[in-house]
């Protein structure tokens, strides 16, 4: 009785459908890169202001965009930037964002080496406690001086990028929390291949009843991603089990024999 309980709770977790975006250029990643996480604080404070903010890592090992919005002494914005010179975004067409807001409006910023003392920006909404994404194509990309918008400046290029940062400027006083999960450079059509695969939820996972050591996994595949079977003892450290191409089909796989009782187990769709 008490191994068939655990396998129901085994069966339970497993469900669970994970969706990322490769062969993009990593603007934000903490988890391999170290040196990737200097972001630089500039706040109202260089023209007397009092807001404050800074950019710290979380224990689920995101990144927080947070502080205080001032208006005192006329001032009303905070914002940290990232330095991207050592990145090629030539082949990219925008930025791909994964977040959780408070609902404040925020934008995200970019500097040009054509025209390196304007900021060009998009704006993006938040919905508190909500997970999620957006795209931001370049060619859409305002440039701007002192929150002055400026026609006369060329479309922002890839091959000309060379600083992002986020930036809030709502004019609304009082505490922020922005929580970034990825920042990556990408083309429009991996990240719709992505909204694509990130609408796979027919995952059916079946214990064979006639062989209790035998587990099976149905999904369906959308042509242009990989699926890594993962396998996980404690549910952070995950070492890939299989891959398989996807194709556009239903995929019918067996876990055979060799599984432990007590794995758990996760499909990783991945962007080639």
């Amino acid at each position: 009785m008490v191994c068939f309980v655990m396998k129901i709770l085994f069966l339970s977790l497993i469900t669970f459908f994970l969706i990322n975006i490769s062969a993009s250029v990593q603007i934000l990643d903490i988890k391999n890169d170290s040196n990737n996480y200097k972001w630089t604080t500039v706040n109202d404070t260089v023209m007397g202001g009092r807001s404050s903010s800074r950019l710290e890592t979380s224990p689920s090992s995101t990144s927080v965009f947070k502080g205080y919005l001032s208006l005192a002494n006329n001032g009303g914005f905070a914002s940290v930037r990232h330095n991207v010179r050592n990145k090629n975004l030539s082949n990219e067409s925008g930025f791909y964002l994964k977040y959780k807001g408070d609902g404040r409006t925020y934008q995200f910023r970019v500097r040009s080496k054509r025209a390196s003392w304007a900021d060009y920006y998009q704006e993006f909404e938040t919905v508190k406690d909500k997970e999620m994404t957006i795209f931001l194509p370049f060619q859409d990309f305002k440039p701007s001086w002192r929150g002055l918008n400026i026609r006369m400046l060329p479309t922002l290029n890839g091959s000309d990028i060379t600083e992002v940062g986020l930036f809030l400027g709502d004019k609304k006083q009082g505490n922020f929390k922005l929580e970034i999960s990825e920042i990556k450079a990408t083309t429009n059509e991996l990240y719709q291949n992505y909204l694509a695969a990130s609408e796979l939820t027919e995952t059916k996972i079946i214990r064979n009843f006639n062989n209790s050591n035998e587990l099976e996994l149905r999904f369906k595949t959308t042509a242009g991603c990989n699926y890594l079977i993962e396998n996980s003892l404690n549910l952070k450290d995950w070492k890939i089990y299989d891959q398989i191409e996807g194709s556009g089909n239903n995929v019918k796989y067996i876990i055979e024999n060799n599984f432990n009782k007590n794995d758990f187990y996760r499909i990783r769709a991945v962007i080639n």
